[in-house]
């Protein structure tokens, strides 16, 4: 990377990057050994930049420590885009409404990159986004290593919905995820996500808020679908859906991921990640 002077780029699966205009060398860095594994490491949950959709989503450790990362990862595209690829790929070509990349904002995750100088640095992924398909990520002379996310305990659970126009191979019209803690039946600490709504997984700011410390009951469910929807301000589109459309998609979603994570942090519900 270094000799190339920034002619060069970064890939791992390239399934966005053979759709654009080839840079003059690639680097592939799916045989470093740090991009490639999932592990637990004191109370984090580690998952390499080049781990495969597919294998993220069949991963033990992620079905149980993340589970919204592993419901996004098995609804990504088709079985053979899955098995190519990866869930860093899937931050770094910055779609505002990237499946994996919306779950793991709302699992709170951080991405560990390192630079050509040999700089190290954690990032928020929800601070990576420059604009639509714009990462703040310079894949001429900077790596992604890992993912890193604090893993769901007792009391805490995760969910990720999505809705698309048919079952496979489309992208979403909106996509919502959530992480919840549950403490004595109240809701103590909330990430609500969801997409598209700006260049970028948008964090509902104003609805966490007004959702902590309300009961885990289907009434607050409905608040939240009430207040999701009010807080987006979202674009009208003749190919995908009108405005009214959307902002009702997005109360609808955040509505049953916060359910659904809610559900799995009191062990009432284990999910389907197939």
């Amino acid at each position: 990377m270094r000799d190339s002077k920034g002619k060069a780029r970064v890939v791992a699966g390239a399934t966005d990057l053979y759709l654009q205009k080839l840079p003059d060398k690639l680097i592939d860095i799916t045989a470093i050994p740090e991009t490639t594994k999932i592990e637990q490491i004191d109370g984090n949950l580690t998952i390499g930049s080049t781990v495969t959709h597919t294998a993220a989503a069949g991963s033990p450790l992620v079905r149980s420590k993340a589970t919204a990362l592993a419901e996004a990862c098995s609804l990504i595209g088709s079985p053979q885009l899955r098995n190519i690829g990866t869930v860093g790929g899937n931050v770094i070509n910055a779609a505002p409404a990237a499946d994996a990349a919306v779950a793991l904002v709302a699992l709170g995750a951080n991405a560990a990159l390192i630079n050509t100088a040999g700089e190290y640095r954690e990032e928020k992924v929800e601070d990576l986004y420059k604009d639509y398909n714009l990462s703040l990520i310079d894949t001429s002379s900077e790596i992604m290593l890992r993912l890193i996310i604090e893993t769901c305990v007792g009391g805490e659970g995760s969910a990720f919905v999505r809705f698309a126009s048919r079952k496979a191979l489309s992208l979403p019209l909106v996509n919502a995820a959530a992480r919840v803690r549950i403490v004595e039946g109240r809701l103590k600490d909330i990430l609500l996500v969801v997409a598209p709504v700006r260049p970028a997984p948008t964090r509902l700011l104003h609805t966490e808020e007004m959702l902590r410390g309300m009961s885990a009951s289907e009434e607050t469910w409905r608040s939240a679908e009430t207040a999701a929807a009010a807080e987006v301000d979202v674009r009208n589109s003749l190919l995908r859906c009108s405005v009214q459309y959307r902002r009702h998609l997005v109360g609808v979603l955040a509505g049953r991921a916060l359910k659904k994570a809610a559900e799995r942090a009191v062990g009432r519900e284990e999910g389907d990640y197939r």
